[in-house]
């Protein structure tokens, strides 16, 4: 299947910092997510949720990341969204650990057209992954959260030490078709190091990477795009398939199988989709 809801980028802005959330929404992200959780200090939680209120009025088109759903202030989180006028499109549900969390918040928030991205970062969450990225149909990606996730497993938190839960997540979201998201890459005047990470991820399976500052999302975007030869390969394939479930085709005297299809299909749909945000 194709995933048709393309998310490479997602740019985080504290939801403390009201300030900022036009600049945010103007810098070109897939997404851009409003953070109620870590961003957010305990006294500074129900002004910054107002300020998501307020932004909402004027623009539903973005994420709230809410803070974990079997916590006090999670639930709070979710009845004040359940019972606003204006609902974002997209609730991230931070350190999610299981399918029963992705199905409360959806029954609380009630809405069909509201999409959930579970943010796995827990070393439950990752036991649960696949049954959370299957959740319900309303989950259209799952996110890493490399930080929470390198605390629990002691180790730090860069590539290489990670690799292991990263391909663990890589298999469940492939697993249920959803797309998968990488955690930010933290040293944000680093633009070799953001490539890199980025490039690395996108081999392994990710369909998206987090920021932390707009001046990330240019290299993320050129990172996941498909190169000009790609996409005239993708096309030349395409121009010899002659039916939605064709199993082999010839292009350029060469015999190219079902899989090879299906990714040419993806590399399509990515441009066709991202043509209005480059």
């Amino acid at each position: 299947m194709i995933l048709m809801n393309v998310l490479r980028s997602l740019l985080f802005v504290p939801g403390s910092r009201p300030e900022r959330f036009e600049k945010a929404l103007a810098a070109g992200a897939d997404l851009v997510c409003i953070d109620l959780e870590d961003a957010v200090l305990p006294q500074d939680k129900d002004t910054a949720r107002e300020a998501v209120l307020a932004c909402l009025q004027s623009n539903k088109n973005l994420c709230v990341r809410i803070n974990p759903v079997a916590t006090e202030v999670g639930e709070k989180d979710l009845q004040t969204f359940a019972n606003a006028s204006a609902v974002p499109d997209v609730i991230m549900l931070a350190k999610c650990e299981s399918a029963a969390d992705v199905l409360h918040a959806q029954r609380v928030i009630d809405k069909p057209d509201t999409r959930f991205i579970p943010l796995i970062e827990t070393l439950t969450g990752l036991e649960n992954a696949y049954q959370i990225a299957s959740a319900c149909e309303q989950v259209e990606h799952i996110m890493f959260g490399g930080a929470d996730m390198a605390a629990e497993l002691r180790c730090e938190f860069s590539y290489e030490p990670l690799l292991f839960v990263r391909s663990q997540l890589v298999f469940a979201a492939a697993k249920a078709n959803v797309g998968l998201i990488d955690v930010p890459f933290v040293d944000i005047k680093n633009e070799a190091g953001l490539l890199d990470e980025t490039s690395k991820v996108k081999a392994l399976g990710f369909s998206g990477k987090a920021a932390i500052h707009p001046v990330q999302i240019a290299a993320i975007h050129q990172t996941f795009m498909p190169t000009d030869e790609q996409v005239a390969y993708a096309q030349a394939v395409m121009a010899m398939v002659d039916s939605p479930d064709a199993g082999v085709v010839v292009v350029n005297n060469k015999m190219v199988d079902r899989p090879i299809i299906l990714a040419c299909q993806r590399i399509l749909a990515l441009v066709k989709s991202t043509s209005s945000n480059p």
